[in-house]
């Protein structure tokens, strides 16, 4: 992977770092993980001719700890603002989770930024919750208890198609998280609600593909909640669903999702590279 890099923001700094050449595309993380979930997705991204910079979420793995809010506007403000920095013409935005539905507020608020979006596991309106998962959404985000909850919640989050490397992963998720202030991130955006991403999502007009795993356990339908992120889009969108793989589909099953990723980008109007 290309080196560490720091993007001074209001309120506190954003990690990232950039491989390849052309067009580009952001990725971020969802929230309570790591940007090495794009570790298997930015080699072939890179192969196809895209330039790819993959960033922590404010308060997550190498970018700073503490910051003063963490909406998902917060964050799309975030991803607007390395794509001004990157200076590489409109930037396809391939959001995970908690980052799809920033990617959605970003493309909505400043479109001419924007040239796409790749929306993996997104979150995009709020859910219907269970007393059970009610109650596991309290625990998280309980001082006490929360990291040790959410460690352990996370790896439930995948589907049977987990990474190899799933483990290892987890270590290095659970001791970034333990960091002072970091899970008070997690924290922060698990309380606060996607009401602005549904809002915002007849007012994207830039091309989305949609990647889901029909194994999500976040959802009680995933496929519905694909379609529904597809069909409220103002622009054109595209559904992936993703057999086996939960909430990760980009981690679990990098090579069905980078080919279907890369063939999309290429689509776009924007100097589309020709694969190698």
């Amino acid at each position: 992977m290309g080196a560490t890099q720091f993007l001074e923001r209001p309120g506190g700094r954003l990690a990232y770092e950039v491989r390849g050449q052309g067009p580009l595309v952001i990725c971020s993380p969802g929230l309570g993980d790591l940007r090495s979930t794009f570790d298997d997705l930015v080699e072939p991204l890179v192969a196809a001719g895209f330039t790819v910079a993959i960033t922590d979420l404010r308060g997550h793995g190498e970018s700073s700890a503490h910051w003063p809010s963490y909406t998902e506007t917060d964050v799309a403000s975030d991803l607007l603002g390395l794509a001004e920095t990157l200076d590489a013409g409109p930037a396809v935005l391939l959001g995970n989770s908690y980052s799809a539905a920033a990617a959605v507020i970003a493309a909505a608020n400043e479109p001419s930024l924007v040239a796409g979006l790749v929306l993996t596991g997104p979150f995009v309106r709020d859910q219907p919750a269970s007393l059970v998962s009610a109650f596991g959404r309290w625990l998280i985000t309980r001082r006490w208890i929360g990291r040790r909850v959410w460690n352990g919640y996370w790896a439930r989050l995948f589907g049977p198609q987990k990474p190899a490397d799933l483990a290892r992963r987890r270590r290095l998720l659970a001791a970034n998280l333990a960091e002072p202030g970091r899970f008070d991130a997690v924290r922060a955006m698990l309380r606060s609600g996607h009401h602005t991403a549904d809002q915002a999502l007849p007012d994207v007009t830039c091309p989305t593909l949609v990647v889901m795993g029909d194994a999500d356990p976040d959802f009680s339908n995933p496929e519905n909640e694909a379609r529904y992120a597809a069909e409220r889009i103002g622009g054109p969108a595209e559904v992936l669903i993703v057999r086996g793989a939960g909430h990760y589909p980009h981690a679990e099953c990098p090579d069905c999702v980078a080919a279907t990723a890369v063939r999309f980008l290429q689509t776009l109007c924007f100097n589309s590279p020709t694969t190698p």
